[in-house]
């Protein structure tokens, strides 16, 4: 994926600053939710258990810090991020057959480079660019943005899109009555790298610990 694409999905964000570092700051994101607070020596699990109920954070989300997972004993030091992701399911929903995790290769094997599909499709005699297609799919939410599509089949598709409310890649499949066959979920920060730690997700904070 290009970096002038990449752009388009994301937006910067800095790293945590010296002066933060000094204070014991640590950053914690879930979803849209950014908090820079006070947590160096901290366990991942005392975080979680403080956090799941004003970020609503899914129990199936697993701890990364510094984008590396993590056990829920690790102690926090200051300067790092923790992040809480899910890297399956539906929107709203536990994971479909074909969820594959953080495996960029496996993705992009099954359905090609990171944009590389098609910009629409045409199924049952009409065409649908990427928007019409997240409509028809019940997946047109505020946040989502369409990547790519394929014709993986006879009487079978997939879709492309970037969720950024849990950071990531998804492939939906579908057959010509657009119900859904499958559905499988990469984490942005396989295609951004490091880039991922400069991006902006937002700040928002719903209390102070």
């Amino acid at each position: 994926m290009t970096q002038e694409k990449l752009k388009q999905v994301t937006s910067p964000r800095g790293r945590t600053t010296p002066g933060q570092e000094a204070a014991g700051t640590v950053r914690v994101i879930y979803g849209v939710h950014t908090l820079d607070v006070a947590l160096a020596g901290r366990s991942v699990l005392s975080v979680r258990e403080a956090l799941i109920q004003p970020l609503n954070i899914s129990p199936e989300a697993v701890a990364l810090v510094n984008g590396r997972e993590v056990e829920s004993s690790h102690l926090l030091a200051p300067g790092e991020l923790l992040e809480f992701v899910r890297y399956s399911g539906e929107k709203g929903q536990e994971a479909g057959p074909t969820a594959i995790g953080r495996d960029r290769a496996a993705m992009e094997q099954r359905y090609g480079p990171l944009g590389s599909g098609r910009p629409d499709l045409t199924i049952n005699g009409r065409t649908y660019d990427l928007y019409a297609l997240l409509q028809i799919l019940g997946l047109d939410f505020e946040d989502i943005k369409p990547v790519d599509a394929q014709v993986l089949g006879e009487n079978l598709y997939a879709l492309r899109y970037f969720d950024p409310e849990e950071r990531c890649i998804v492939a939906y499949d579908f057959d010509a009555e657009f119900r859904r066959v499958g559905e499988a979920f990469v984490h942005i920060q396989e295609w951004m790298g490091e880039e991922y730690f400069e991006f902006n997700w937002g700040v928002w904070c719903p209390w102070t610990m």
